[in-house]
């Protein structure tokens, strides 16, 4: 063999290296950075690149951090299809069997999340690989996936991975709510860290709150964050929760 003969350990410019033989970039760093915050504080991520770029590698060393017990890694390779076919890979990753209409096996996939945290304490990150291949049908499914129930907990994460096309397809108007809870998150900890202040004042339930309020409408969410960032203030509380956000909401008529 070719390494023994140099004295290789390890075959080097893998495509599949080991996490020893990551080379940690400013732009490694800023991915592992991001997906980090992600996984503590679920939502949705986005992780684009070119071919090669690196972006499958920088998910699986991102889930080899996680406790397995904490976290279950839903992933889903997309190549073609619909968005039951979505759907029905979904349903796989939970080991179900999946139901034959959409409507059915999206509100299997719901139950399941839903027992997932609420029963055995585990939350699903769901990663959707290719995400650049996925039809208009199954993108605007996405959304959907994120709302499984009436109450603003957040079940599960979701990572999409694929081409820079992706994110042209994700500027579209039709499928604006998901691009726009995606930059949510990162707008607040701008708008936090470039005032001075690094820990994060909005808890999980009152970001999912102000999104549903400001639609993530830019004029809306900082008449809003203002609002609940006072109340907070008024009331000692170090951060803003649920119930805050909803007494703001009220407050600033949105």
């Amino acid at each position: 063999m070719w390494e023994s003969f140099f004295g290789f350990k390890r075959t080097p410019f893998s495509d599949s290296p080991e996490a020893k033989q990551l080379f940690a970039s400013e732009a490694w760093n800023q991915v592992k950075t991001r997906l980090e915050f992600l996984g503590n504080h679920h939502g949705v991520g986005l992780l684009t690149g070119e071919v090669g770029a690196g972006k499958s590698t920088a998910a699986r060393a991102f889930t080899a951090t996680l406790n397995p017990n904490l976290y279950k890694i839903l992933y889903v390779h997309f190549c073609a299809g619909s968005a039951l076919d979505l759907l029905r890979q979904v349903a796989l990753e939970l080991n179900l069997e999946p139901a034959r209409g959409r409507g059915d096996l999206g509100r299997q996939i719901a139950e399941t999340v839903v027992r997932l945290n609420q029963s055995k304490k585990q939350h699903p990150i769901l990663i959707v690989d290719e995400a650049h291949l996925l039809p208009h049908a199954a993108l605007e499914q996405l959304p959907l996936l994120l709302n499984f129930d009436m109450d603003s907990a957040r079940y599960l994460t979701l990572l999409l991975i694929g081409q820079p096309l992706l994110r042209r397809l994700l500027a579209l108007q039709m499928h604006e709510a998901l691009r726009q809870r995606e930059e949510l998150d990162t707008y607040l900890v701008h708008q936090l860290k470039t005032a001075g202040v690094t820990q994060p004042l909005f808890d999980d339930t009152a970001r999912q709150a102000l999104y549903q309020a400001s639609k993530g409408i830019l004029r809306k969410v900082n008449k809003l964050a203002l609002t609940a960032l006072r109340m907070a203030a008024a009331r000692k509380q170090q951060a803003v929760d649920e119930a805050i956000l909803l007494d703001a909401t009220a407050e600033a008529l949105l």
